[in-house]
């Protein structure tokens, strides 16, 4: 039997680890919240499935029929299925402890930094708040219109990374991917624990009243996380069970946004430089959008960077560990 890769040991050590925590001290069905994620698994699983048929009809259209042919049955073959699996039951578990960690940190944390990171905001640019900087600077209804579409892509995006890097054909590569991810969210979520903010469309709405009607997808997103944030906060005791979606957990720094966009920026850099350059891009302008939409201070964003470089270096070096195949 072959022993856990590094990224399947922290996936799983960290899912018992916040199903112990929101479970006894929260009152979590853990059952049906492992429960819930079974649909997250066949999305994984559906994603990767894509990626792979992209790649080999990408092989096809340059004339490559043979090595698309050799891809597939590559891909198909016991071992690589297994591999496959192995990922996807893995980030499923990523996911399931992100998730409810992110949903819980205001019980496990209840103090808010906002103060401090909009101090820290306007000291890094010169007495400069860089969110009001940038509405004033693009006051243009139809342009806050494409912020507003574009920003409710970010998990299409990276379901693109994710299905096109997840369905590599080297094991060892697809490792490095999977570590530097799960490091990613896992860092990302307990980052949340350990310096939990709203972001400034909460703190301070006011800057936020002439974009926020132009931004309907944003604006209403942010309603129902903040409905569940008092649901969190002040609607169940301990010890009960309470009823909650993993997907409307509320934090602020860092950005993952930008972490994730960033790190597959750097995760795709060598194999594929055209797919980087575009990361990039998406990158940049998910930082934009962060700031315009009040989503995020840009100390979140500039964190989200350096997070998402962290997760793509230790990755490289720690995924390909005992992956033989």
């Amino acid at each position: 039997m072959r022993r856990p890769r590094f990224y399947e040991a922290l996936a799983l050590g960290n899912a018992l680890l916040v199903a112990a925590l929101v479970g006894l001290r929260f009152g979590l069905d853990v059952p049906a919240s492992l429960a819930s994620q079974i649909p997250m698994a066949g999305i994984a699983a559906g994603l990767v499935a894509a990626g792979a048929g992209v790649r080999a009809l990408l092989l096809v259209r340059r004339g490559d029929t043979g090595r698309a042919r050799l891809y597939l049955r590559r891909m198909a073959r016991p071992a690589a299925l297994a591999d496959a699996a192995r990922f996807v039951v893995a980030m499923t578990l990523v996911s399931y402890g992100y998730s409810w960690l992110k949903v819980f940190v205001p019980r496990l944390h209840p103090v808010l930094f906002d103060p401090l990171l909009a101090v820290a905001d306007e000291a890094i640019h010169f007495g400069v708040n860089p969110n009001r900087f940038l509405i004033e600077l693009f006051p243009s209804p139809g342009f806050w219109h494409v912020v507003d579409l574009y920003y409710a892509q970010f998990l299409l995006t990276i379901g693109v990374a994710f299905a096109w890097l997840g369905a590599a054909l080297s094991f060892r590569e697809r490792a490095r991917f999977a570590a530097g991810f799960a490091l990613l969210w896992i860092a990302g979520g307990w980052a949340y624990v350990a310096t939990p903010s709203l972001g400034p469309c909460y703190v301070f709405p006011a800057d936020y009243a002439a974009v926020h009607p132009e931004m309907p997808l944003q604006t209403q997103t942010q309603k129902l996380l903040l409905m569940q944030y008092h649901a969190v906060t002040q609607g169940s005791k301990e010890g009960q069970p309470i009823g909650l979606n993993a997907a409307f957990g509320i934090g602020a720094m860092p950005s993952l946004h930008i972490a994730g966009q960033a790190f597959v920026a750097f995760a795709a850099r060598r194999r594929n430089p055209r797919f980087s350059f575009f990361f990039g891009l998406l990158t940049a302008f998910t930082f934009f959008g962060s700031l315009v939409t009040g989503w995020h201070y840009a100390v979140d964003g500039y964190a989200g960077l350096f997070l998402g470089w962290a997760a793509w270096k230790l990755g490289e070096r720690l995924g390909g560990e005992s992956v033989h195949a």
